[in-house]
């Protein structure tokens, strides 16, 4: 994994952020490892993944 970039990194955000708009309000680290992520990816990218699925919902 690279924490600062590159197509696993946009990859794997992209990925938290669909998990977290398909289980709606609540979504927690437990939640997310419920489908598949480590608990080290939640904390690289768990605030990312939180801002682009804020955006896409605000944008939908």
């Amino acid at each position: 994994m690279q924490p600062n970039g590159g197509i696993n990194t946009r990859n794997t955000i992209q990925r938290m952020a669909d998990a977290m708009r398909a289980h709606g309000d609540g979504c927690t680290a437990d939640d997310l490892i419920l489908k598949g992520f480590t608990s080290r990816q939640i904390e690289l990218f768990g605030t990312k993944a939180t801002e682009l699925a804020t955006a896409m919902a605000q944008a939908a």
